[in-house]
């Protein structure tokens, strides 16, 4: 059951994106859905000891390993902008490079996982969403300009197309 427990970690450890039960069955080799949801139960209940760091969150894609946020006013300097998932990240990218832009064109882009990476960049303050007609007008918010160090879209787009040119 240890070893179990510690792929587990492992596997959300290097998932850049939420685990289904379903896969995380699969990668440990488990055929029962049923005892995967005890392992994460247990291993969920090992994370809620004051003594760690790390918390296992259920999100509507599956389960992800996150900073705890009592932990995180103390870490974050360590990895900026790791606590958004790699989907989240790309997402907002395409979310400011386009700004403002309709919701459609993001999941059109991005697919129907896009709607909660959308879900949580608003809840966050990313990105500001606005009703328009069968859509939804989004774009980036102050704090998206502040969090990532810039002072306008328009230098974000130039870093974007500076780090293009860069890599050719």
């Amino acid at each position: 059951m240890e070893e179990k427990k510690a792929k587990l970690e492992a596997a959300l450890f290097l998932s850049e994106d939420p685990i289904e039960r379903k896969e995380i069955a699969d990668v440990l080799n488990l055929g029962s859905i049923g005892y995967v949801d005890m392992l994460i139960q247990e291993f969920q209940e090992m994370l809620e000891d004051d003594h760690r760091g790390l918390e296992l969150v259920e999100t509507a894609q599956g389960y992800e390993l996150k900073v705890k946020s009592s932990h995180i006013g103390d870490v974050d300097h360590l990895a900026p902008h790791q606590d958004l998932n790699s989907g989240e990240l790309r997402t907002l990218s395409i979310i400011a490079y386009n700004a403002p832009v309709g919701q459609k064109h993001i999941i059109d882009v991005r697919g129907n996982r896009a709607y909660q990476h959308i879900k949580e960049l608003v809840k966050r303050g990313f990105i500001s969403k606005e009703k328009d007609g069968r859509t939804s007008e989004l774009d980036v918010t102050d704090f998206f300009l502040d969090y990532f160090n810039i002072d306008s879209l328009e230098e974000f787009k130039e870093l974007d197309q500076q780090e293009m040119h860069e890599t050719l």
